[in-house]
């Protein structure tokens, strides 16, 4: 008998081992990659054409650094060419100058500047120091003494030389020339004021030192001993190896020539012992003395200073000498 079987056969040819599996075809993604990258180069090039557009447009706007120099700012000069001594030294302003700034010097705390042009001179035989920061002032009737921002000086030239510079003041804005003056010393040292005023009156000898000559005879009783001191010439000065003269003061040196009759040597020790200035009642030591402790047997003219530090303006000098056997002291006095 015979089977009959439902439904329909499906026959299919069994598929080899050695027959690759069939994959479905790439080609789509392929062309959809390609295309997204050709937009996005167009549009990275559109973007860095846009910008470099705009970049363009501002270096063009932008301004740029010229090689032209500003103008040097308008300089006032007042000739002054007024002299003074100061601590021995000659200081003489020979302009004074007013500028918003000047090209050699970048300090300027104020406004504007005065610039003071000087040249000075060292005639003395030493080294003179001074510090122009402390002692040199700018006087106004406007305004509080100004000290200087800025020195082109040295502390004070050699001996016998001389040398020119200037010193700089912060001064406000619109300062007249001619109503200045420039102040030397130290009022926080009680030195005497040197004023150069740069116009109007001044009088030129107001700090210059003075010799006056001198014929006084003095004889000195030492222990029964006898020496004889000529006094040759009196140097009034406002100054001494460059210490400047206190304020109300001056020096006074006293330059002696000293004899010695005796036929031994005698030893009255240096003058700081025995010679003293009397003024107002009192003995006034000296600052300094070059005469010697002993004076050889039949010695003249030994030479030698004394100097004094006492009130300016004295007209008559009277020089003490110390006894020193109890015989009291002798005094003798000399006109100025």
């Amino acid at each position: 008998m015979k089977k009959h079987i439902s439904g329909t056969l499906s026959l299919k040819r069994p598929r080899r081992e050695s027959e690759p599996a069939q994959r479905p075809s790439r080609q789509p993604s392929t062309r959809w990659l390609w295309l997204w990258f050709g937009i996005m180069l167009i549009t990275a090039l559109l973007i860095l054409g846009v910008v470099s557009t705009h970049i363009s447009s501002w270096a063009v706007a932008l301004p740029l650094p010229t090689t032209t120099q500003t103008k040097p700012p308008t300089i006032a000069t007042l000739t002054v060419q007024r002299t003074s001594s100061y601590a021995g030294l000659t200081i003489t302003v020979v302009n004074a100058q007013y500028a918003t700034s000047f090209v050699d010097d970048d300090i300027r705390p104020d406004a504007a500047l005065v610039r003071l042009n000087l040249h000075v001179a060292n005639a003395t035989k030493g080294q003179i120091n001074i510090v122009y920061y402390a002692i040199a002032r700018l006087l106004s009737p406007t305004h509080s003494p100004i000290a200087p921002s800025n020195v082109h000086l040295s502390v004070g030239p050699l001996p016998a030389q001389s040398e020119n510079g200037w010193l700089d003041f912060p001064v406000p804005a619109h300062l007249a020339l001619n109503s200045l003056t420039l102040q030397l010393g130290s009022p926080a040292l009680h030195e005497m004021l040197v004023n150069i005023p740069f116009t109007g009156p001044f009088n030129t000898h107001r700090y210059v030192d003075r010799t006056i000559p001198a014929t006084l005879t003095m004889t000195y009783s030492y222990f029964g001993h006898t020496l004889i001191y000529h006094l040759s010439s009196i140097d009034m000065r406002y100054a001494y190896q460059g210490t400047p003269c206190q304020s109300g003061k001056q020096f006074y040196v006293l330059h002696f020539l000293v004899d010695n009759p005796e036929s031994g040597d005698l030893s009255p020790g240096y003058g700081f012992d025995y010679l003293r200035l009397v003024f107002d009642g009192n003995n006034l030591p000296p600052i300094d003395n070059s005469l010697p402790y002993t004076f050889k047997a039949g010695a003249q003219n030994v030479s030698g200073d004394v100097v004094f530090s006492a009130q300016a303006g004295l007209t008559s000098l009277t020089i003490g000498l110390l006894s020193q056997n109890g015989n009291g002291q002798q005094n003798s006095t000399i006109n100025l």
